[in-house]
């Protein structure tokens, strides 16, 4: 999203690309509810949990032996947030942590008023 953004991508117009295509999923639309609509309740799982089922996946890859570049990637995205503040806020909540490490305003609107995380 931040990457979207900053290459002058909206959100919605991101959305109409992946919407209803191959990669549209019930966690795609859930995540996707924060970004568009400020729902806030759309999918409640902290960062804080993200990041310790990361954990547990790059301790499973790492006792099997096996190179798990994309999971410790991800894991890595959920440290900083969980390392930098937001580790109670809710996954979808991710994609606005990284826009404002990465100067971009992922800052939902929700009834015309920007939404505070």
């Amino acid at each position: 999203m931040a990457l979207a953004e900053k290459v002058g991508i909206s959100p919605p117009r991101f959305d109409s690309v992946i919407r209803n295509g191959r990669m549209d999923c019930g966690f795609y639309q859930t995540f996707m509810r924060w970004t568009l609509e400020g729902d806030r309740d759309a999918h409640k799982f902290t960062i804080a949990n993200a990041f310790k089922d990361l954990t547990y996946l790059e301790s499973m890859a790492g006792a099997a032996g096996i190179a798990n570049p994309l999971g410790n990637a991800t894991k890595n995205a959920f440290a900083g947030a969980h390392a930098t503040g937001p580790a109670e806020q809710f996954v979808p909540m991710l994609a606005t942590h990284i826009g404002k490490v990465n100067g971009v305003d992922l800052m939902p609107m929700k009834d015309g008023k920007k939404q505070t995380i």
